[in-house]
């Protein structure tokens, strides 16, 4: 039996093996049903060996063929394998006049398949006598009934062998289209769920930040008491106040208060209550104003507009040092345009088009709700907050707001 086997390893590694490679089960399935659809539908005097081990889609053809009245049908399905030196080859053999095939399809890996196929040709003939000998049977009769002179038919194999392989790409291509769909699916609902448990936390841990921060008011006013020192007193107080108001912003995340206000004025409180923060990695930060001489009052939520606006800063803090972090006020039509530019590390390419995703961060110890937060806050004030650019001489983000005077 060992020399059977060795018989088969030759047609599967025979020069002018279809494709030459692994072949999906789809593909095998695929190419069983085709084959054996023109016997079953035109009913010709053939004779048809064959076993279709867990195909189910051939089950249906097998039937008719079973009953045709012209047809010799040989099935070897349920053959004991076990006492051949030989692996549990599948396979479909035809002959009928003008119509001949033999195809062989063996599992290599888990649903990976090598396959022989031969239309027209002799050498079906030569898989017939290997199969004639393994099963100690005699079928001559019927089998070489049909023998007609003709050369290999090398164009239509090799046409099939084209078709095999566009049709293996399309099927991948599709379950890979698939898969991307299925993943995307998943991945919205865990994204859900994560930002819902992320609100949970957000709402459970803001309690307790703010009994600190009562705490921390206390003395700040009874530090200014002792030591008379507003000038360094108020930025701190100023930033509590913040901290609370963004705290209350988590809590109550959907509810917009939008109101006339001059984007200036705020950006310079901003860089005010920064200043001494920023002078820890002796960042500064400067304001350009392109828009001297004209209104830059907007319509927006002041509260939600400030969390935007310190968290792009402190963002730029966070990624450079000893640079000018440059805030530029721009117009643009009837928009106003502020853009944030620092000098310090670029956000990589592949992460560029992630970092307004909820849930996405490249921070340890962050939760990734900053800029995904921060766009919805621009976006329910009308405006949009994007990144212009990120390499390695400069990093820009830009928020761009509808002006108050303008209709």
């Amino acid at each position: 039996m060992g020399k059977l086997k060795k018989t088969f390893d030759i047609c599967f590694e025979a020069d002018d093996l279809i494709g030459g490679g692994l072949y999906s089960e789809q593909i095998v399935k695929s190419l069983s049903r085709s084959i054996l659809e023109p016997i079953a539908a035109v009913n010709p005097e053939a004779i048809v060996l064959c076993r279709l081990k867990d195909i189910e889609e051939t089950n249906s053809l097998i039937k008719r063929l079973e009953y045709s009245t012209n047809i010799f049908l040989k099935e070897f399905s349920d053959f004991d394998f076990s006492r051949f030196d030989v692996d549990e080859t599948g396979f479909i053999v035809i002959n009928a006049q003008r119509y001949n095939c033999a195809f062989l399809f063996k599992e290599i890996e888990k649903d990976k398949y090598k396959i022989y196929l031969k239309l027209n040709s002799k050498l079906v003939f030569d898989v017939y006598e290997i199969i004639k000998s393994m099963f100690s049977l005699n079928l001559d009769e019927k089998f070489y009934k049909f023998k007609p002179e003709r050369r290999e038919n090398a164009i239509l194999n090799k046409t099939i062998d084209n078709f095999i392989k566009h049709y293996e790409e399309t099927i991948l291509e599709n379950e890979y289209n698939t898969q991307i769909q299925q993943n995307y699916k998943s991945v919205n609902v865990a994204n859900t769920t994560f930002r819902n448990e992320i609100y949970q936390n957000v709402k459970q841990i803001a309690h307790e930040i703010k009994n600190q921060l009562s705490i921390l008011d206390i003395y700040t006013r009874i530090f200014e008491k002792k030591t008379n020192d507003s000038e360094t007193v108020e930025p701190i107080k100023k930033s509590i106040a913040l901290i609370k108001n963004q705290i209350e912003q988590f809590k109550n995340i959907d509810v917009i208060n939008l109101q006339e206000r001059d984007v200036k004025k705020i950006l310079q409180e901003a860089i005010k209550n920064y200043a001494n923060l920023l002078k820890e990695k002796n960042n500064k930060l400067i304001l350009i104003d392109e828009m001297a001489g004209f209104e830059t009052n907007t319509f927006l939520d002041e509260e939600k507009f400030s969390i935007v606006v310190n968290n792009i800063i402190k963002n730029a803090n966070d990624s450079t040092s000893n640079d000018e972090i440059i805030i530029k006020i721009l117009k643009a039509d009837d928009k106003v345009k502020i853009q944030f530019i620092n000098h310090g590390e670029m956000i990589e390419t592949k992460n560029q088009s992630k970092i307004f995703e909820t849930g996405y961060t490249t921070k340890t110890d962050g939760w990734g709700i900053g800029l995904a937060v921060c766009k919805k806050f621009i976006g329910s004030q009308f405006g949009t907050l994007e990144l212009i650019k990120s390499d390695k001489e400069e990093t820009i983000f830009q928020i761009t707001l509808k002006l108050a005077n303008t209709k």
